[in-house]
């Protein structure tokens, strides 16, 4: 028995030994196999650091004639070189705003000795600014460059953008052009306008009318925009192309000429029933066969304490071939707010009749509105004419704070064809000693009289020269209360009205006043004032000028809006209104 034990013994012994021997062969395997493991990272990286140390390439990086980008990557190492992705920062910009592009996997691979365009089949068009282009290799290589397209230093330039509007045209109406310019640089560029612009159509496309570029020039600091706009009546067949072109140039102390990129724009003249943006002006069913009347409103703004009365009024025209009733009219006016006590109208606002010339219909029922009414003796409008109701009123006063920035202002009327309203207006109201501002239509130059105020002209024959007195007021008779010089009377002629001539009235100017004739064939007059405007010694002042009337077989009418903007000596704002009714008579 003892001798079989020792058998058995041996043999557990020798399996536990090769159990153990087994073990440790695997524990060294796998602490063989982690150092391969080890050793082949390392060699792949220091492969890597090696290939990246190796890789060398340097930017060319330019623009084409239409600003499309080419990334020229020039490998000057023994490897190829892979191109990741390109980063394009805008350094004109102030947001100074970065874009990521991913390299095709086509043009990302340069050849040792070669230069490469990475970006080959993407397109990249370039809006002419200050650019930084980095390009980014696959094993981390990092190029930059820096890229101007379009003309001088982001330090000293302007930036131009045009479009056109709209983009499809009908033909024989009118296409707007504006033109954004910022002044890039980080000094005041002066005397910033555009050149001429430049117009090439295909086919038959051309211009019939345009106006010139509004406005005519400003100063631009470091950061500011400025849109120009020109109004072209263009005229040619269906699907002609009317391109637009055009620079921006100003004045800097260094360079002393600062000019802008070359934009351009394209139109494409349509017919009115080819479809498209351009808007055509159909008749209204509805508008022909209502006889609806239309108001047009006569504003003072601003308004302050004064003992003198501030012109409001209404002219109502009669649309359609029959005879139209008024029987009452009301201006409301009320200023924005929550439970506000603001009284617009003196409660005893003395109203003075200016129109309908005879019974003194006016009155205030309330703080917040004038009102005529005559049910017995309606006034009766003739078929394609107008009537004005002129009034002159106490301003009221304001509760709780000093000026008055907005006051919402809309008119009513009721006629025997029904009850009609228009809102839309505003005026202005401050608290304490002020002008009030007014513009209006006068028999006399410079009169502030009641008897030669007008808000419309009837009976004019078609063709005919019609003489004009615009003038800017201020009825308000105390002298420390005034418009200060620089203040803008602008009149605003309809289309189809021609041959608009200054005939006087300049002396209150600081020059002849511009007249700008738009591509739609309305005018423009500006007149600035030299002086204060509402002391003793300069009461109003007044535009003259003839205009030859449309040459119409039927009756028509057309409005004049006339309007000023100024500031007054309490540094508030002045913009009184009047949108002035000429019937011309072509029967």
């Amino acid at each position: 028995m003892p001798k079989n034990r020792r058998g058995l013994s041996s043999v557990v012994g020798a399996l536990f030994f090769t159990v153990l021997m087994i073990a440790g062969f695997s524990v060294l395997s796998l602490a063989l196999d982690a150092q391969t493991d080890i050793v082949t990272t390392q060699r792949i990286v220091s492969d890597l650091e090696i290939k990246k140390q190796q890789e060398q390439f340097g930017l060319i990086v330019s623009t084409d004639a239409n600003n499309f980008l080419d990334v020229g990557v020039n490998n000057f190492g023994q490897n190829p070189v892979e191109i990741s992705s390109i980063w394009i920062t805008n350094k004109t910009l102030p947001t100074q705003p970065v874009n990521r592009y991913d390299v095709n996997y086509d043009d990302a691979f340069v050849p040792s000795g070669f230069t490469s365009n990475v970006v080959e089949n993407q397109i990249l068009q370039m809006i002419p600014d200050t650019y930084d282009i980095k390009v980014i290799s696959s094993f981390g290589t990092i190029k930059v460059t820096e890229l101007t397209v379009g003309t001088g230093p982001s330090s000293s330039g302007l930036r131009a953008e045009l479009v056109t509007d709209p983009p499809d045209v009908i033909i024989g109406q009118n296409v707007t052009i504006a033109m954004v310019v910022t002044n890039t640089g980080n000094s005041l560029i002066k005397n910033v306008e555009p050149d001429t612009l430049s117009f090439v159509g295909t086919g038959s496309g051309s211009v019939v009318a345009s106006s010139s570029h509004t406005p005519p020039s400003v100063d631009l600091d470091s950061g500011a925009s400025v849109m120009f706009t020109w109004d072209y009546q263009v005229t040619g067949a269906s699907s002609d192309l009317l391109t637009f072109s055009a620079v921006a140039r100003g004045d800097d102390v260094i360079p002393d000429d600062v000019s802008s990129n070359v934009v351009s724009d394209v139109s494409i003249l349509r017919l009115p029933t080819d479809g498209g943006s351009g808007e055509n002006d159909p008749d209204i069913i509805n508008e022909e066969l209502l006889a609806r009347p239309k108001l047009f409103l006569t504003i003072p703004s601003s308004q302050g304490d004064s003992g003198q009365k501030a012109l409001w009024g209404v002219n109502i025209a009669n649309p359609v071939n029959a005879p139209m009733e008024v029987t009452k009219l009301s201006l409301t006016a009320f200023s924005p707010g929550a439970n506000n006590n603001d009284k617009l109208f003196a409660s005893n606002c003395q109203a003075e009749n200016i129109f309908p010339t005879g019974t003194n219909d006016w009155d205030c029922p309330s703080e917040n509105i004038i009102m005529w009414q005559d049910f017995t003796n309606p006034v009766t409008i003739p078929p394609n004419s107008t009537e004005s109701f002129l009034v002159k009123v106490l301003p009221g006063s304001i509760a709780g704070q000093n000026i008055l920035e907005s006051i919402v202002v809309q008119a009513s009327v009721f006629t025997n064809v029904g009850s009609f309203g228009k809102s839309g207006y505003q005026s202005t109201m401050y608290d304490g000693a002020d002008v009030i501002g007014n513009v209006y239509l006068s028999d006399t130059v410079n009169s502030v009289l009641s008897t030669d105020i007008q808000s419309s002209r009837v009976g004019i024959i078609p063709n005919s020269v019609e003489t004009f007195n615009i003038v800017f007021a201020d009825l308000d008779t105390d002298d420390n209360t005034f418009i200060d010089s620089g203040g803008k009377l602008i009149i605003n002629i309809p289309k189809e009205w021609t041959d608009v001539t200054i005939l006087g009235g300049t002396s209150g100017f600081v020059s002849t006043p511009s007249v700008t004739v738009f591509g739609d064939g309305s005018t423009q007059i500006i007149g600035i004032t030299s002086s204060n405007l509402g002391t003793s010694s300069n009461v109003a002042d007044t535009i003259q000028f003839s205009a030859r009337a449309p040459n119409i077989t039927n009756d028509q009418m057309y409005v004049m809006y006339v309007l000023a903007q100024g500031q007054t000596d309490n540094n508030f704002s002045v913009g009184p209104l009047s949108e002035i009714v000429l019937q011309v008579d072509g029967s």
